[in-house]
């Protein structure tokens, strides 16, 4: 294949070197041209039928390197403030400086996000195939990390520790309370440390909340999978049986509020959506709501008369006002459709609705808050989506014609310029994953969409004697006017999620092969 094409490379190159010599009259006849690109075209397309065969020992071989890779990467050590058990290495960076937050650095971080998001991915691939018990280990070693952010069924996105210097002026509290803070990032002025110290959520509840779901259902002697003796398999506090009720999330719906999100107001229009907000805690309120007035307090944010100044040793909302975001939203379906407390849900109705909304005017960068990557809107649509919730078919098929659209020619999909150069792999990852997820529930995907894009993700997979393992790309961000500054990344994360996508495309050919016959 190398030598044929060398010898095409050096047909174009001789052919041009006689058009500058204008000998084109008597050699580069219409036949010669004919012939030599009839020759590259039939060459191209078994290059393009070559690639779309990807033989399952490989992609078998990357999904166990891939695994070996997050068994090996979780922690196995606690250090007080530091790293903890059961974790997976993630990092918390600046891609350039801002004000309050210093200037560009990476530091490693410890959120739930992160290990609940790669729990829950194994847990499905372990629900669906069983035989992946090297699985096992790692869930044993994660969930009681996953349970150290929660308060009752409430989760957050990082732990209570104790706070890195004096919060407030003059004497401190007889009892110094422990905050929400990130484990090794420098935070240094009193009011970036007490804005750390952000209020529990939806996303980090619902995805903390499904993990505690799935471990029931792999581990708890009642399930008809095969059942691992553990100690956890029996909780002592039965308030640690409870899951979320849907409850939980319609205490905080974007309803009869008298306050609203700048970053709504600008980008997501759909007032009053009725969908489920971000943050569970109260937020302020106007007597009467005006967009002049919130711009107003955004002003003067560093001022203690403003709505956006936070409070020393209590839990914080980001600029005192909650927001709607569209993958949270998606996020809350996906564990509540898990549950089958969906339809029992009022903040369902709402929620499709925004969620179709941002769909429908194609704001595929702007729909999530905190996530930055154009295509993590499709990926969340598409697991709830996947775990039940058929409302979000009209939003699935207008996602699944942008993702027809915008797949470039190597099969790869690149989200916006400003989000870590583009994050092609990233992007590739999720968009890989909605298409799978939206082909099993019985939409229309060629396998050629597929094909090309395991192609690509193979094409920049890293491997260490038995380990694969993908670079991380940014799953998530600080929010708002820092989300294309202010960057979570971990290799493990994006690992898990390759890891998914080729169990999902393995499954999906070897049923499109049972189902035509092929070999």
């Amino acid at each position: 294949m190398r030598f044929s094409i060398n010898i095409i490379k050096g047909c174009f190159e001789q052919l041009h070197k006689l058009e500058r010599l204008n000998l084109s009259s008597f050699l580069l006849t219409q036949w010669v041209r004919r012939w030599v690109c009839l020759f590259w075209l039939l060459f191209t397309s078994l290059q393009t039928i070559a690639q779309s065969k990807i033989s399952f020992d490989t992609l078998q071989n990357d999904l166990k390197g891939a695994l070996q890779f997050l068994a090996d990467t979780q922690c196995k050590e606690t250090i007080e403030g530091k790293t903890y058990i059961g974790e997976w290495p993630a990092y918390m960076q600046m891609y350039k400086r801002f004000v309050l937050l210093g200037t560009r650095q990476k530091y490693r971080d410890s959120n739930s996000f992160t290990t609940s998001g790669i729990y829950n991915l194994l847990s499905e691939m372990y629900l669906t195939d069983t035989s992946l018990t090297q699985i096992l280990p790692m869930l044993r070693a994660s969930f009681p990390e996953i349970q150290s952010y929660a308060t009752e069924q409430r989760y957050n996105f990082w732990k209570l520790l104790p706070p890195n210097r004096d919060l407030q002026k003059g004497p401190q509290p007889s009892y110094v309370p422990w905050v929400r803070r990130p484990t090794h990032y420098k935070l240094r002025s009193r009011y970036i440390n007490n804005a750390a110290n952000v209020e529990n959520d939806a996303d980090d509840t619902a995805s903390g909340n499904l993990a505690r779901l799935y471990h029931r259902q792999i581990f708890e002697k009642k399930t008809t999978l095969p059942v691992v003796n553990d100690s956890l398999s029996d909780f002592s506090d039965a308030s640690e049986r409870r899951l979320a009720p849907f409850q939980l999330f319609d205490t905080y719906l974007d309803t009869l509020r008298k306050n609203r999100h700048w970053y709504n107001y600008l980008f997501n229009g759909c007032a009053h959506s009725g969908a489920y907000m971000t943050w569970l805690g109260q937020e302020a309120a106007f007597k009467k709501w005006s967009i002049v007035k919130t711009f107003g307090h955004n002003q003067i944010f560093y001022l203690k008369q403003s709505i956006c100044y936070p409070k020393p040793y209590r839990p914080y909302i980001p600029y005192g006002t909650n927001d709607v975001d569209a993958v949270v939203n998606a996020n809350v379906l996906t564990y509540l459709a898990q549950n089958g407390e969906l339809v029992l849900s009022k903040g369902t109705s709402g929620a499709h609705r925004f969620i179709y909304h941002q769909a429908l005017r194609k704001r595929w960068s702007r729909a999530g808050h905190y996530y930055p990557n154009r295509y993590h809107f499709h990926y969340a649509v598409s697991r709830a989506l996947a775990a039940g919730d058929t409302a979000l078919l009209p939003t699935a098929r207008l996602m699944l014609q942008h993702l027809m659209e915008s797949q470039r020619q190597a099969g790869s999909y690149r989200s916006r310029r400003r989000v870590n150069h583009g994050d092609e792999l990233q992007s590739t990852t999720y968009a890989l994953l909605a298409l799978l997820n939206f082909k099993k529930i019985g939409l229309n995907v060629p396998h050629s969409t597929f094909n090309r894009a395991v192609n690509f993700l193979r094409s920049q997979r890293q491997c260490v004697d038995s380990k694969v393992f993908w670079k991380g790309g940014v799953y998530f961000s600080g929010g708002t006017v820092v989300r294309n500054v202010l960057y979570f990344t971990s290799d493990a994360y994006t690992t898990a999620l390759v890891a998914q996508a080729l169990q999902k495309y393995i499954m999906q050919e070897n049923l499109s092969q049972s189902i035509t016959g092929r070999d």
